[in-house]
């Protein structure tokens, strides 16, 4: 469940001349150590009936996002610290065929990502990914309780370390502050779960839940909030591990300002605690 109150801590995928894919490009201005989402009491369980909803699924008692079906086999993203897994999507459960990809770096640093392939074909059109500027409303979908789902805004792109392992890197952080204090916060079982955005009625990937934390800026305390992975910098390399097993068309991605679209997906509005 998302916590709404702060109290606690060859794919297809084609590219849109993004706003920020590269590692040199990512600015890190904020100061934090994520833990692994906590738990919480407060969430919207209910189906708000977006598209987005239906692509979070479980990865045993955490979550995972369906990426779209590449090379005749659908492909499953989620945290590292989760894991690949049975992923059970609606009223189905897949089994991972062992093909796992946990290879994403940038400056060295390992993200918090899993990219693995399913014994099936979820019958979902294929995710795109997209970066949208800070500011911009997002949706939250996760597992952490049940199912469950909130908004939020982008507060920042930056670097981020999840504690306690050597997991890091770019991100994407809401705070538990925004949207006048009822924005969405991650908890526990919410790891792995998706960071959505919508563009002309199409909802698009952004990021992949990782970790919650106390946020500084230099010696401002912003307070809890989410760290999501961010997808856009790492898309080549999804690309490229996906084309490792078969000659497939690559994800799109683009800035949430490019006329073409954006490669995020989005839920629904999350209920304040």
């Amino acid at each position: 469940m998302f916590r709404c109150h702060p109290f606690h801590k060859p794919i297809s995928l084609t590219t849109k001349i993004p706003w920020r894919l590269t590692c040199s490009a990512v600015l890190s201005s904020l100061t934090l150590a994520v833990h692994a989402v906590e738990t919480g009491s407060s969430y919207n369980g209910t189906d708000p009936g977006s598209a987005a909803w239906n692509y979070v699924g479980s990865i045993g008692g955490a979550s995972g996002v369906f990426l779209g079906n590449y090379g005749g086999s659908g492909w499953v993203l989620t945290a590292a610290h989760v894991g690949a897994g049975s992923f059970a999507l609606g009223n189905t459960t897949y089994l991972s065929t062992g093909t796992v990809f946990t290879n994403f770096t940038c400056n060295s640093i390992v993200a918090d990502l899993t990219l693995f392939q399913i014994n099936g074909t979820p019958s979902l059109t294929n995710l795109s990914l997209a970066n949208p500027a800070s500011g911009s409303t997002v949706q939250m979908i996760g597992f952490g309780g049940g199912k469950s789902w909130a908004n939020n805004t982008i507060y920042a792109y930056v670097n981020y370390t999840l504690s306690d392992t050597s997991y890091g890197g770019p991100g994407v952080i809401t705070l538990a502050s925004g949207l006048g204090n009822s924005g969405g916060q991650g908890v526990v079982g919410d790891s792995g779960g998706g960071l959505f955005y919508q563009s002309s009625g199409t909802w698009y990937l952004t990021g992949i839940f990782s970790g919650t934390g106390d946020f500084t800026s230099g010696s401002t305390n912003l307070g809890m909030g989410t760290a999501a992975v961010d997808l856009a910098v790492y898309v080549s390399q999804i690309n490229d591990d996906l084309n490792s097993v078969s000659a497939i068309p690559k994800p799109t991605v683009c800035a949430a300002f490019c006329g073409a679209g954006v490669f995020f997906a989005a839920i629904g509005r999350r209920r304040r605690a």
